[in-house]
Order: C-alpha cells, then structure tokens, then sequence
C-alpha cells in the first residue's frame, strides 16, 4: 500500500514474521521512543524498527520500517521512501516520457504512480503554516434534507494565503460548529480572493439553516511529497555516512582534471571553499563522460530527432561556391572530421545547397551551409523561445551560478533518416548531407528548444534556465547549488548530451548569460560587449567617401544599443536624432473616388553630409556613454510590490520599474523602457503624452509583471493625475482608461525635488528634476511624506465608473465629431487631483470639443436686452415647412415611411444626414423633433429641429444673451432644447468667432503646481468667502463680496460699499444665511475683515465653523479665485452700453453661472442646489414648442381621472 500521508513506512506482525525467516540475521532496534498517531487521532507504539533493503519499481533503497501491532496491510510506502523513488524515478528515461507523452503503452504502474503524486502544488513562502485558517459562510444558506451540497467560505483578512497552492478543507474543531451538519474533506487550489469550496451533508430529514459567519471548516496547506526529506539510496549510503569528506589541494585537483582530459575546466575560479570545490570535483568525477574531449566531439541526443516537412516535394539543385584553392586542405580536414564523427556523409540527394566558408578570430574554419532555399520551402514549426526578460527575471534572491554550454549545440540532435537528404550540400569536394540537425535551418532553434524544455521543464525558470543550448542552474546555497548541478549533469548523461569543458563555469558569484553579467545584487552589461560598441567611432557609421552618414551602419548601430536598452533610461528619446536617420519616406498614392489609397513601398531617403547634425553627434556620443556607466539591474521579487515612474516629452515616453530592496530605503531601478513617438503622437499636449506614458507603461511593457498585483504608479505631471479624475474625457482617452480598469494601483503625484521653504505649496511650478531619478536617490519614505500633501488615495474605483459611466450621445452620429458623456453622479465623487487649484489644460484653449457633460443647462435674457417675444406655433411650423431640409424630412415623418432609394439620391445631403435619426424622429401637433431619452432626469426630451432661419438666434439666445460662457456650456444649452446636423461644429465656429469674447477675456493661464484637495461631500458643508474689486467708468473702485458653496459651485456676488467686517456680516445674514441657512464650515483667507471679532462673533452665533488660508496665498481658496476670473470675463464680455452699470448687472450674471452646466461636477450648480432646472427665457420664447414631458403626461392622467 501506497500512503503518502504517512510519514515513515510500516509492517504488519506477520510480513515481520515472514522477514524473518528470510533474513534471520537481521538487526532489530529498539522503536520504544517513537510514537505512531493515526488519522483517526489513536496513538500506538511501534514494537521493532528494521533497516529493509527493499526494491519499488527496480530502485534499490535502504529504508527504516516501523513494526506496527494491529496493522492489517503487510507493508505501507510511506512519504520516506516515496520521496526517493521520486528521485530516482527523474533519471529514468520512463519518467520523462511519460510525463512528456499524453499516453502511455507499457508503463501503466508507474504511470498511475506518477498521476496519485502529481496533483499537489507547494506552499509559496518562507515558511508553511501549520493551519491557514477557518472558513465562514458569508451568508445566511439552507441545506435540503439528506442532501450534498457545495457551498462556498471565506478566509479571515488575516490569513495566510498562497495562491494556486493545494489545500485541504476538513472540519472545524471549533466549539461552536453545527452539530447536524457533516463537512467532507476536500482538496482544492487556493485563490486570491479567499473563498474556497466546502461539502456539506444534511443527514436529518428537515431542513438546516446555517447562519451568517458560521464556521465550519479548517483549512490546510497540502505538504507535497518532494518536499519532505529524502533517505539516501543504498548505492550512496557509504558516501553520506562521512561527515567531513577530505579536501584536495589545488595542484591534486588539476592533476585529477588532467587524468580526466578536462584540463579546461577551471575549478580555481569557484567562488567557495575548498570542502564545497572538492564535493563539486566528486561530481565530475561521476559524469565526466559528459564533458566533451574536442570540438566535434559532442553526443547524440536519445528519443529525439529533427523533422523537416516541406510545403512541395520539388527539388532544387544550386551550385557551390568557389573556394581559394589555398583553402583547400582546410576545407578537406574540415569535412573529414566531420564525416569521422558522424556529423555527415556522402550524399546521393536531388537537393544541393551551397556551402559558405566562416573564418573564427582564432584562423579556425566553420562549415556553414546557406538553408536560405530550403527554409523557404519548410512548413514553420511554431515552438517558442524564451523571452529575454522572463529568464532574467527568474534569478532574484540567488548567490551561486552555473554556467554550461554544450558542444556544438545543434549537432547533439540526430536528424530523421528519410529528411536527411534535404540537407545535403555541394562543396568542391563532392555532395555531402547531414546526419544531424545543422545550423541555419529555420526549425532547429525550435526543435532544439523543445528538447531542452522536455528534459528540464518541470525545472525551468525555478533552478534552471534554459536558452537553446545555453544552460544556467542558479541556487542561494553551496549545497543546493551542487544538487542542482547534479541533477542536470545526470540528466544530461541519460540523454546522452555533452558539454564543452571550456564554457563550464560552476558555483561562480558572478556569471556571463546571453550577453549580460548575473550577480547576486542584479544585472549587469557584458563589459566585452560593451567595450565593443563604445569603441566604435563617428567613420565607421560613414560611407566609404569618411562623410555621409550609412542608414545600414547606423541601424547596426542602433541594434547593438538596443540590445542594452533596458539598462538606459529614455534610450529611445537620446537615440531619436539617429532613428530620423534611418527612417524611410513612405509615399502614399491618391485615391480615387470611392476606394482606398494605394501604398507605395518605402523609398529610401538619400542622406547627406549635411545629415550628420550635432544632435547626431550628442545621441551617438550618449548612447555609448550611458552603455559604459549604466547602473546594474536589480532582480525583481514578485513577493514585493513594484514601484513605476512614467515620464514624458516630445523627444519620446520613459518609464522605470523599481522596487525596494529589504533592508534598504532608497528603491533600485529594475528595468529601463522607452520609446520614441509615432507622428501623431507628436501632436500630443503635454499632458496627453503623460497619460500616453502611464498607460504604455502600464498596459504594453511592463503588463506581464504588473497585472494581478497591486503597484504604486508615480508622476511628477500633475495634469496627468487631474485627467483620471476629471468629468470630461475624450474617445482616445476613454480607451486608456478602460485598458488601465484591469490593474490595480495607485496613482502619486510628487512635484519634485523639495524646496527649502516650509510650505510645500509655494515652490515654483514645474521646476524640478525627473521623478524616476528621486525614486533610486532619495528615501521612498520621504518621497511618501511629501506625496501625502498634494495627492494621496487610490484611483482603481475612478477607472472603473470612469469606464463604466461612458455615454455616447446618439445625436452625434455620421459626420459629427463625436461628443462623449460622462455620468456626473458618479465622476463627482471620486476626486483624487487637485482639479480645483488646477488650471485648465493647454488642449482646452485649442477650441476643439472633447467629452461634455450631459446636464440640464440653461439660457438667460440680459436685463439690459429687450426680452425676445413669444414666437407663436403657427411661425414655427410655417418655418419649418419653408425650409428646405426640413420641410423633406418632415414631409417623409408624416407619411410614416422612409424614402427609397431613388428618393435619397434626388435629396440634397443635409436632408440625407438628417434622416439618418430617422428613428428618433417624432412629428408632434405638426412640430419636427427629435426624441431623446435625458440621462440623468429619466425624461424624453424634446429637440426642436431648427430651420435655417432660426440658427442665428437660437445661437445668440444660448450664447450672447447667456453671458457669453464657454462652447462646452453653450452647446449643452443647445443640445437640451434644439437640434441640427452640424450643431457642434456650428457652436463651436460661432464661440470661437465671437468679438466679445476674443476682446473681453483672457487666455488661460499655464498650469501651476498642485495643491492639496479640498474635500466636501453636501451642499453647505462649506461656503468659500472673498473679496473681488473692480473699477468703473469713472475709475471708482467696487468692492463685491463672493461667497461660492464648494460642493455645488452656486456662486453668488454681492455690492457692497467697502470691505468692513459691518459689510461682509451684513450681506452674509441678510443675502445668504436667511435665503440658504447656516453653512457648517466658511473658508477665507486671513483678512482683517473676515478674521475680525464681529465675524467671529456672528459665526459662533450661527454654530459656524471658521478655516483660512496660508498668508500669501491665494491658491488656498482657488474655487473662490477662480470665479473672480470667470466674473471678470463676463462682465468684459458685456456690451459698451452695460460695462457702465455692471455693478446692477450681478446678480444677473451669477444666476446665468449657475444655471450652466459647471466643468468640475458636470452639473449646473442651481441644479444641485435645489434639485431643479429653472424656467428661463429661452424657455418663454420657445414655451408653445418647448413642452415638458413629464408635466404634460400628468396633466392627461388628471384630465383622465376627471372624465372617469
């Protein structure tokens, strides 16, 4: 019997008995001090313990066994002895076959051996816990009488989990358990969520109920068998009984290297003692046979073979290449040795490619055969190889490295009789064909990678790595290093593999693997290497002519650095100058109408001298620079969170992954990433290219490290932080941040290198040094302080309603730029950035429209303005009918049928255009409209389809005579109440063309340094007071006092004769308090008159709590700043006539503020102060068409109810 739970083996009295009488000689022990505690709990003493020499699928092992009373099975396998035969079972070729091969024919026990051990995944960590933890229901359940069922707990936040490990769920021994309940065991991998399965049995015959938060069951990590310990087998039982084996000196170490022809080897250069070098000497003593003698003497691999499949069966038939007759004897030499070790023969094939002739530094010859035809005919196998990055990043947390090469690396691999003539070559001495797998066939990497990855797979990227013929076993002890070395070198004997003495470096502390030094502290650049590239000079990236610079020697260049680009930090942007040197002129034909345009192939520009700029000279003189002083990479440890610093400028992006070590404060830069910008891109503003940095960074280069970990992302561009957050996104931006809703992370802003002024919030914008060069200088601690007064918090929940809430307005179809709304109930709540002390972005001064907000919004009359007339129903539709598109469409709406064919191609296009809303076409008392469904006030509502005649005045009602707002604000007007094709476009010509404003206000302001947010969750929770001051006509100065609630932005102006603390107490209670009640909290800076006792006084009257800003700073009250410049426009934007007398004009303006739709919540601020939209006077001049719906369907059922 086969029991892995059990920790040693056992006997049953009467296999004792039979023992004996087979072996009356053999030594009993005493087992007295030993105890035996079975799964059921019982406990039993062992009578006799016996050293068994027992064979398990024909391994030998020398096995203590335990003599157990009462047992009933003769002879239970226990764990001890499992664990060897999983040992041995590795350098068996049956092992490897099986574990290989989907099926089986021969070896069913071992097989089904191999299946019973083989569904266990270790615990992750330092340590195993003795119990994870007890599961919970998380809900109320009922369990049907006599019934199975499978229920679903969780773990406590304060367990210990190891994600994809195997547990065990057996029954809780808590008191409290239900008593009627039974709970089966169950094994199942754990997930990061920590829910895990639980079966439970209702035995009674009425229904259970268990409650919330019962627990139930107790959850236990699984031991896998091969991590217990392992007996030594009999054949090296005598080697492990000396317990300090005896050293050899240097001299009798290379004396017993030279015996064994490996004199190539260099053991000196193992970096451990003299114990551990002479336990590493044993070992190749053991499997020297593996180490190849001479440079073609390399093995050949078993129950491997090369395969080549051709797309055609024709055969081609090229001539050689001439040899220099000096060459001759060397050629001769070449294909005899060759020939000797089997490596190929003579050849009768119809195929014949030719061969070429590779001269090595040392006056060595190397037989290469051009495959170039054959390749081109060979069906492509599709076995992938390693990626660089995923080898590298597998050695973290490791002290001692083993390097291996083998001999000839392909030629270890036989090749399939029957395709062997597909390889044969011609030569000045004849047709040859390989018998093993050559070099420069298009599927050998391939197949030579799923040979390495079939014999050290299970061990890849764990204790190896594996990189075509490449091999480097890693480990942080000098024990475990010689066991890992072992188990390849057997695996490679068993193989019959050979390695090349010469390339064998074992138990170094620094190593050279695929072009880079692997230490313990990183990774490092190949000093040769390196040395190579930076002694190339300005004339050997020339033409012959010494000046005109080569595209073909520059891109060999840029391939060399880029190898290594990993190690330099914004490598793309430094070699920019260069890449423009190799770029290629794309020429694109015309295209006719109705098609696509052709492409032309890219036509090589010609350089010049000229072409070679000084920033040339600075990129190539930097790029050798950076190569030669570049910092060494830290391993990454996926059990540590990763810190990412993005950075951006029009040169190209950057980002840097970094983590801290243990132990450390300062975090070590993991890996470098850049890239240069595509032409649009190019186009980008600042703060689009640091959002394009982020989500690059992010979703493209580092996603296979990051997703499904919790990260801390760092920016050091604070526009960067105020998109994730703000209301207003555009399509492009959408994207992003629906790719970016799959990581988890956080998002600091760090403004850079710190001031020596106490207050933070005073240090120059944007004056500072690259984030990602603080992050590996500075203490991350300190960088957190400083981070926790601009911006703090997560910005998972902001992606997700971001992406969640995106709207697309269906009026916007066809040609119209899209317009992209945003859900405001959700986007306002979740502010991260300083949005409030922010200034608006360069792209918003451009004019273009980008994503608005769907508000109720609303038009006003001027005072100083004659108020326009109620046009009557019958003008409007005798309007409509004269106009000429809509007069077509509404002609068609009436019929209740669309037009054919024939009738669209006599139409006009804008009649075309606005029939594409066919759908939401509605004719109502012989009005046009068109019907949408309002987001947020779940009403239709109706757009009147405005006829030509009418676009001028519904353009001036929805802008001039609103106090001449933004275009975002105006089309939202628009958009509530009227419709056209073209209307953004219109809206947008008709703002950005508008004297007034272009005269009246000012440009926006470049974008300062951050401040710390200013949180409010109601109305009146805080209300922000300041004085603005203005002069008139007469230039006498105006005093107005604005207070703005923080929360829905209402903001109000009032006169008053001068900034006494009598006034500002006066219009506080007379104008605010008695219309809007007391406010919790009043914001101000720290002026006499707001800081005065009456003030005082008046506000602990009121139960008002009272805050001020820093001396001289203004940007502490920024909602309040900020609408002292939106007043200023406003009143700039007034006619002559009204400038004199803007004072009266107040109110007015400041109640067409608040009735428009407000940037930051994407609500009108009278809207969420009072849960309406008003009545306004665009609404009078259009009331006979401008109905509302929801009024005028209540008004029926009361007229239906009357009737009834």
């Amino acid at each position: 019997m086969i029991d892995s739970g059990s920790m040693a083996c056992t006997l049953s009295e009467s296999a004792e008995s039979s023992l004996l009488q087979q072996n009356p000689d053999m030594v009993k022990y005493s087992a007295d001090d030993i105890i035996i505690f079975g799964c059921g709990g019982q406990s039993v003493t062992p009578k006799a313990l016996y050293n068994v020499e027992m064979t398990v699928y024909d391994c030998r092992m020398l096995i203590p066994v335990l003599v157990v009373p009462g047992q009933t099975d003769d002879v239970i396998l226990g764990s001890n002895a499992i664990k060897a035969l999983i040992q041995w079972m590795r350098k068996t070729d049956s092992y490897w076959r099986i574990m290989s091969e989907s099926s089986v024919v021969g070896d069913d026990d071992l097989h089904q051996f191999l299946s019973l051990i083989s569904n266990t995944e270790r615990w992750r960590g330092e340590s195993v816990p003795e119990r994870v933890g007890t599961l919970r229901l998380k809900q109320c359940i009922s369990l049907q009488p006599r019934c199975e069922h499978l229920v679903w707990g969780k773990l406590p936040e304060s367990a210990a989990i190891s994600v994809g490990s195997t547990v065990i769920v057996e029954p809780t021994q808590s008191r409290c358990r239900p008593k009627n309940v039974l709970v089966g065991r169950v094994i199942t991998p754990m997930w990061g969520d920590r829910w895990l399965p639980m079966k439970l049995i209702n035995p009674s015959s009425e229904v259970v109920v268990l409650k919330r938060n019962a627990k139930l069951a107790d959850v236990f990590p699984c031991i896998a068998v091969e991590d217990l310990s392992q007996p030594d087998s009999i054949q090296s039982y005598s080697q492990c009984v000396l317990d300090t084996p005896l050293t050899r000196s240097g001299e009798e170490v290379k004396m017993v290297l030279e015996k064994l022809g490996l004199q190539e080897l260099d053991l000196d250069a193992c970096e451990v003692s003299d114990v551990w070098r002479d336990r590493l000497l044993q070992i190749i003593e053991r499997y020297e046979s593996i180490f190849s003698r001479g440079k073609m003497d390399c093995g050949e691999a078993t129950g491997f073979v090369h395969k080549i499949h051709l797309i055609d069966d024709k055969p081609f038939r090229l001539p050689y290449r001439r040899v220099p007759p000096s060459q001759y004897e060397k050629l001769r030499t070449a294909l005899n040795e060759m020939e000797e070790k089997g490596i190929i023969r003579k050849s009768h094939s119809e195929y014949a490619s030719p061969l070429v002739l590779v001269w090595k530094k040392n006056g060595d010859l190397r037989i290469c055969t051009d495959f170039r035809w054959l390749n081109a005919k060979t069906v492509k196998d599709a076995h992938p190889l390693p990626h660089q990055a995923d080898a590298l990043a597998a050695l973290g947390g490791n002290v001692f490295f083993s390097t291996m090469d083998l001999t000839s690396g392909f030629y270890n691999v036989p090749l399939h009789e029957q395709h062997k003539k597909y390889t044969a070559f011609s030569s000045p001495f004849g047709l040859h064909e390989y018998n093993r797998m050559a070099q420069g066939l298009s599927n050998s990497p391939a197949t030579f990678m799923r040979m390495m990855l079939a014999i050290f797979g299970d061990e890849n990227f764990t204790s190896v790595l594996c990189y075509l013929d490449d091999l480097m076993t890693f480990a942080p002890t000098e024990q475990l290093a010689l066991e890992r070395l072992e188990m390849i070198l057997s695996r490679l004997k068993n193989h019959n593999l050979k390695l090349a003495p010469k390339k064998c470096n074992f138990l170094r502390r620094s190593v050279k693997f695929l072009g880079h030094v692997i230490c313990e502290t990183g990774v490092q650049t190949d000093p040769s290497k390196v040395e190579a590239i930076s002694q190339i000079q300005k004339s050997d990236l020339m033409e012959s002519d010494g000046v005109t610079p080569s595209q073909k020697k520059i891109r060999s260049f840029l391939g060399m650095v880029l190898y290594y680009q990993h190690f330099i930090e914004d490598c793309s942007a430094k070699a920019r100058p260069l890449f423009k040197l190799t770029s290629e002129q794309r020429n694109q034909g015309k295209a006719q109408r109705g098609r696509k345009p052709y492409k032309r192939k890219p036509v090589s520009v010609k350089l010049s001298a000229d072409d070679w700029s000084s920033e040339c000279q600075n990129a190539f003189d930097t790029l050798k620079h950076d190569l030669t002083h570049s910092v060494t990479l830290a391993h990454p440890d996926f059990n540590e969170p990763f810190i990412l610093a993005v950075d951006a400028s029009f040169d190209g992006i950057g980002a840097v992954l970094s983590q801290i070590p243990p132990g450390e404060t300062v975090a070590r830069p993991v890996a470098f990433a850049s890239k240069t910008l595509s032409r649009s891109q190019l186009n980008y503003p600042a703060h689009r290219l640091e959002f394009l940095a982020l989500k690059w960074a992010i979703t493209d280069k580092f996603s296979h490290w990051l997703k499904g970990r919790h990260f801390t992302a760092w920016s050091d561009n604070n526009p960067l932080t105020y998109i994730l957050t703000k209301p207003k996104l555009d399509a492009c931006e959408q994207r992003w941040v629906a790719k970016l809703a799959a990581y988890d992370f956080d998002l600091k802003y760090v403004p850079g290198t710190k001031n020596t002024v106490a207050d933070a919030l005073s240090r120059e914008p944007f004056v500072q040094s690259c984030i990602s060069h603080r992050l590996v200088k500075e203490p991350y601690t300190s960088l957190l302080d400083e981070v926790n007064g601009v911006v703090t918090g997560t910005v998972q929940d902001a992606f997700r309603l971001t992406t969640n809430c995106l709207i697309v307005d269906s009026q916007n179809e066809s040609e119209d730029d899209p317009v992209l709304m945003q859900d405001p109930l959700h986007s306002a709540g979740f502010s991260v950035s300083a949005e409030e002390v922010s200034a608006v972005l360069d792209a918003h001064r451009n004019g273009g429209i980008s994503q608005l907000p769907c508000v109720s919004p609303a038009s006003l009359q001027l005072p100083q303005e004659d108020p326009s007339i109620v046009i009557p129903h019958s003008q409007l539709l005798s309007l409509q009918e004269q106009d000429a598109t809509v007069s077509r469409v509404l002609y068609y709406v009436q019929r209740g049928k669309k037009p054919t064919r024939h009738e669209k191609e006599t139409e006009s296009t804008c009649v075309t255009r606005l029939l594409k809303h066919w759908k939401k076409l509605k004719v109502r008392n012989g009005i046009l409209y068109r019907v949408k469904r309002h987001r947020h006030l779940n009403r239709k509502v109706f757009q009147f389809i405005i006829p030509e005649s009418l676009k001028k005045q519904v353009l001036h009602g929805v802008h001039d005579a609103a106090g001449h707002q933004g275009c975002a604000r105006t089309l939202s007007l628009a958009c509530e109440r009227f419709f056209w094709t073209g209307m953004n476009r219109d809206v947008a010509y008709y703002v950005k063309h508008c004297q007034r404003c272009i005269v009246g206000k000012t440009p926006e302001p470049d974008a300062r340094a951050p401040l710390k947010n200013i949180r409010t969750s109601e109305p009146m929770e805080l209300v922000c007071i300041d004085f603005w001051t203005a002069e008139l006509s007469d230039r006498k100065t105006v005093d107005v006092l604005v207070v703005t609630d923080h929360f829905t932005k209402m903001a109000h102006a009032f006169h008053c004769r001068n900034q006494s603390a009598k006034q500002v107490a006066r219009r506080l209670w007379n104008d605010f308090f008695c219309v809007y009640g007391f406010p919790k909290r009043i914001h101000s800076d720290q002026g006499a008159n707001f800081e005065s006792r009456l003030i005082k006084d008046l506000l602990e009257m009121a139960g008002v709590q009272k805050s001020h800003t820093t001396p001289y700073h203004p940007m502490g009250n920024g909602i309040s700043e900020r609408f002292n410049r939106t007043l200023g426009n406003m009143i700039r934007a007034l006619p002559p006539k009204c400038k004199s007398r803007w004072p009266q004009m107040l109110q007015t303006l400041t109640f067409s503020y608040n009735c428009t739709v407000h940037e930051t919540t994407g609500f009108a601020p009278f809207y969420l102060m009072f849960g309406r939209v008003p009545r306004l006077p665009i609404d009078v001049m259009f009331q006979n068409i401008l109905e509302n719906d929801r009024v005028e369907l209540k008004k029926k059922k009361v007229k239906k109810k009357k009737k009834s």
